[in-house]
């Protein structure tokens, strides 16, 4: 296949990252039209999606035949998924893991453009997962202190949107019976309501305490920062749409400067500093703010921050198109 018939393949149309991506794709012209083909796993019909001024057709995945020099990006898992998985790598096709679908597997690598691309060239399959967004915006907001770093606590409080669509769906419709003052129904997913509220946790706890996101947020960040990090992390959900905010305890192996820390932020990759940030204030944004820097009362080595991101635009859309352009581009 010829570089210029290269086409990029995204599975999950109905995922909430899945609209930040495509305007990423078109803003910085990655593809054209013709190269994009558009797949969804559930057997229904899909409205055609626009694409710089042209109309997609969506196709179903069961009847797609992949083939070597695609790039294949999965933002949604199921069977379904993972079977198209192993057929697109084993047909040649790149295949960039968005959604957890190779969680776990340690022959996959972890890729975040802005730090470990170059790996990509080495990688031990055509295969390469993403890391979670709450890791993807942890580890560029302590990449520039890694050298340093002895142990970080992340304290992550993700949107309704980190749940998916259905979750930002529901929180929509639970958030218009209220306000009509009608009781919201409960998420059965979940188990409580999302409107209004903060949820310690959105998951199953095991018999760690920790829930299984919570886990892949720590084995993101020690493979992206070095097993020689200790690293815990809470991740609690909080009643808005999107954007995520992140309290982190960290630990240096020396006595802190503060001023020399906050140099080594202010020049680190798509990261920007600011007094107080908000979530609100990074929706929308490429970057990371970092703000909130201060001596712990804890020791003279810790110091606390806050980092706010966009968890959709940023840290998969924004990683996706950079990591399929790398791919098409070079690979």
């Amino acid at each position: 296949m010829s570089e210029a018939a290269r086409e990029l393949v995204i599975v999950g149309v109905d995922n909430a990252a899945f609209a930040p991506l495509l305007e990423i794709l078109e803003e910085r012209e990655i593809i054209t039209a013709e190269q994009l083909c558009l797949l969804e796993s559930e057997e229904r019909e899909v409205d055609p999606q626009v694409f710089a001024n042209r109309s997609i057709s969506v196709q179903a995945l069961e009847k797609f035949a992949f083939a070597e020099g695609q790039v294949v990006i999965l933002l949604d898992s199921s069977d379904a998924i993972n079977a198209a998985m192993t057929s697109a790598e084993n047909s040649g096709a790149w295949v960039v893991d968005a959604a957890n679908n190779t969680r776990g597997d340690e022959s996959v690598a972890l890729i975040h453009p802005a730090f470990n691309a170059a790996e990509l060239a080495n990688a031990e399959r055509r295969l390469v997962a993403l890391p979670s967004a709450g890791a993807a915006m942890v580890a560029e907001a302590l990449f520039p202190l890694a050298e340093q770093l002895q142990g970080v606590q992340v304290q992550l409080n993700q949107p309704v949107s980190a749940l998916g669509k259905a979750a930002i769906d529901a929180t929509a419709a639970q958030t218009a019976r209220m306000f009509s003052g009608q009781e919201a129904e409960v998420d059965p997913a979940i188990g409580h309501r999302l409107a209004f509220n903060q949820l310690s946790a959105s998951e199953a706890l095991l018999a760690s305490g920790h829930t299984l996101g919570e886990l892949t947020l720590i084995h993101d960040l020690r493979r992206l920062l070095g097993d020689n990090v200790a690293v815990d992390a809470s991740i609690n959900t909080v009643s808005v749409f999107h954007g995520q905010l992140a309290n982190l305890g960290i630990v240096l192996r020396e006595d802190v400067d503060l001023e020399k820390i906050r140099a080594l932020l202010a020049n680190g990759v798509r990261l920007q500093l600011a007094e107080q940030p908000s979530a609100e204030n990074a929706v929308g944004s490429d970057v990371t703010i970092i703000g909130r820097l201060r001596q712990s009362l804890l020791g003279k080595r810790q110091i606390n921050l806050c980092a706010v991101s966009d968890n959709l635009r940023k840290d998969v859309a924004m990683n996706c198109a950079q990591i399929a352009h790398l791919l098409l581009k070079n690979y």
